[in-house]
């Protein structure tokens, strides 16, 4: 045992030599240990978080191990900081699933929908769908579904300049008064829908000449035939706009389409 002071304290105690080479017995006590431990103790780090700005205090153990080089304040801001590329991510394992067990899994979900099907627990019920479409109509109106696109925005222009009177985003409604489809225009001296329709999601032909490949343009495709029956059961008459055309012109491109309206109500 060799005599030792406290570094806390001042008082003199015996340590155990070997404890005190792996850094046991360096106070004379615990509760003189815990004091020495809240002294050496590295402060927190305070910072503004990287995305909103609000003061953030994490202490330096967390700092080191994060993935970023800024402090972020909650989970929303995180998220946003992966959108503005502050989080680096490295793959160490690509993620890849075999073709048996992607099988597997698409022999089981086929199973569990016919079960589902025969139970009657396949479709959502007609006032589940009602209150979907009470909920999407009221998101539209309210703008927190972005259904607006750049090539809508700039036919709209077009549009106003000629100074004909349309209405964006039109909310169409069905039977019952139920939310049915949103037209891009409904012209309201004429009382026609204007569908502005880009290449890609519409699968424009001239450049896909065998349909939709991809399966969101099938989906697009889909919801566009329905709206196109709605249109046509309700008598509103329909004029389209293509992306290619707008780009080569977009004067032309909105003027041969109202040109096409006013030789068809001739």
């Amino acid at each position: 045992m060799v005599k030792r002071q406290c570094p806390v304290c001042g008082v003199i105690y015996e340590a155990d030599p070997h404890r005190l080479k792996h850094g046991r017995q360096t106070t004379c006590s615990r509760k003189c240990s815990y004091s020495l431990r809240t002294t050496n103790r590295t402060t927190s780090v305070t910072g503004p978080c990287g995305v909103c700005g609000k003061l953030v205090t994490r202490p330096p153990s967390r700092v080191a191990l994060s993935k970023t080089n800024v402090m972020l304040c909650s989970s929303a801001c995180a998220y946003r900081a992966r959108s503005l590329g502050l989080v680096g991510r490295e793959v160490i394992t690509p993620y890849n699933i075999p073709d048996e067990v992607r099988q597997a899994s698409s022999i089981r979900r086929r199973k569990q929908n016919a079960l589902r099907k025969a139970e009657g627990r396949y479709a959502c019920s007609d006032e589940t769908k009602a209150k979907l479409s009470l909920a999407t109509a009221k998101a539209i109106a309210e703008g927190r579904i972005p259904r607006v696109s750049q090539l809508e925005l700039r036919v709209g222009d077009v549009l106003k300049q000629l100074g004909v009177r349309a209405t964006g985003q039109y909310r169409l409604r069905g039977d019952h008064g139920r939310f049915a489809a949103v037209l891009d225009y409904f012209l309201l001296d004429s009382g026609t829908a204007v569908e502005v329709n880009g290449t890609f999601w519409h699968a424009d032909p001239r450049e896909y000449p065998s349909g939709p490949v991809y399966a969101s343009q099938h989906r697009t495709a889909s919801r566009y035939q329905t709206k196109i029956k709605l249109l046509r059961d309700r008598g509103i008459p329909l004029i389209e706009i293509w992306e290619l055309d707008f780009n080569a012109d977009p004067e032309v491109a909105v003027r041969s389409a109202l040109g096409k309206l006013m030789g068809s109500s001739c």
